[in-house]
């Protein structure tokens, strides 16, 4: 009887004189890079029978997958990454910033070429056109890394010789954008607050230290106004397809439990409990919260009506309010990161504690006068 055909991710195992194991997946026929079509054959190893087998059920996977291809493209390598890499090990919210960044620049202006063609030329140009295109620092170093991380795995697991992305310099780190108010908005927001039925809301973001996602995932469950602590282990964020999701906060440094100041737990405990989360007692959409954040500043007195969106201190800017106040009343770095839940001191430092702009007013008025009567004499 005629032996059964083997097919295409069939393979071979059988033991070496030096007592390794070999396994042999079957490529099928592929075109090679002289345009030549051969069989051919995928090999590997293992001290032991059962390592190779997991090895050929892995390869055979990727063959499904359509990654063991010499044709494989870097389009088809980063989806392959995307869903097979980098989905276990990051949360669902960054790996859906992970697929914006691959559609939207990676794939359009690197996806064409054969993964083991890709040059750094071809990574610089994409920086420059991103640049072109009005794109920030920040947004192209995030497509930097992106990219990276995938082409590590590539390396790690031979498929190209060098990582391409690692023989680029990243994108320089651009200006910090969260820039705080100053102590004296800071005070105009405070007073406006008188009759907000959000008050505590702002309150937490000013003189707490939390996140948007964090605040509006803030259950009640979390709050102890009798100890007056506050207990983050959740934030709300929009996923797409799936709408308002409560997930873990971004980090394990985000979880932390926070002291109450008192004014924040008088405004806290006045609160209705209307609801299982502590504001608008229901998930809220991070949009509208923003829209009211702006409308807050404008009643402050801290903007314009008429100002541009992208003009106004951005929402997030109130953590490092509460960073800056907590420097100028002279609390330790590392203290004000364990408040703020950042995974380190450098960070607090880089992108929240600015000098206070009316500090720096009284400082340079001091300086007025002392060289005044250098100008008079003359």
């Amino acid at each position: 009887m005629a032996g059964k055909r083997r097919g295409r991710g069939d393979g071979t195992v059988y033991q070496r004189p030096d007592g390794y194991w070999v396994g042999q997946i079957d490529l099928g026929w592929l075109t090679d890079r002289d345009g030549k079509r051969k069989r051919k054959r995928k090999s590997v190893t293992g001290p032991t029978r059962k390592d190779v087998l997991a090895k050929m059920r892995t390869a055979r996977r990727e063959l499904e997958a359509g990654v063991l291809a010499d044709d494989m493209t870097v389009e088809r390598w980063l989806n392959y990454w995307l869903d097979s890499v980098a989905a276990k090990k990051v949360r669902e919210r960054t790996l859906q910033g992970y697929r914006g960044y691959v559609r939207t620049w990676l794939v359009p202006h690197l996806g064409h070429y054969r993964l083991d063609k890709l040059k750094a030329e071809h990574v610089r140009a994409l920086y420059v056109a991103m640049e072109a295109d009005g794109k920030s620092d920040a947004t192209r170093r995030q497509c930097h890394a992106i990219l990276r991380r995938a082409l590590v795995v590539a390396e790690r697991e031979g498929r190209i010789i060098r990582n391409p992305a690692a023989l680029v310099d990243p994108p320089p780190v651009g200006q910090v954008h969260h820039v705080p108010l100053t102590l004296t908005e800071a005070r105009k927001v405070l007073t406006a607050l008188d009759g907000d039925p959000l008050a505590a809301r702002w309150a937490c973001a000013l003189l707490q230290g939390m996140r948007q996602g964090e605040c509006l995932g803030l259950r009640w469950k979390n709050v102890d106004i009798d100890a007056r602590t506050i207990r983050v282990d959740e934030e709300l964020v929009r996923i797409t397809g799936k709408g308002l999701v409560l997930t873990p906060p971004k980090s394990g440094t985000s979880k932390r439990t926070i002291p109450m100041l008192e004014p924040v737990a008088y405004l806290l405990d006045a609160l209705p409990r209307s609801g299982e989360f502590v504001f608008y007692g229901t998930p809220t959409d991070p949009r509208k919260d923003w829209g009211l954040w702006k409308a807050l500043l404008v009643k402050a007195g801290v903007c314009d009506a008429d100002m541009a969106q992208g003009d106004m201190p951005a929402l997030h800017a109130a953590r490092g309010t509460t960073a800056s106040l907590l420097h100028e009343a002279g609390v330790p770095d590392k203290i004000i990161a364990e408040i703020l839940g950042h995974s380190s001191v450098q960070i607090t430092r880089q992108a929240y504690i600015h000098g206070n702009e009316d500090r720096h007013r009284q400082a340079m008025k001091a300086l007025e006068a002392f060289v005044a009567p250098i100008g008079e004499s003359g």
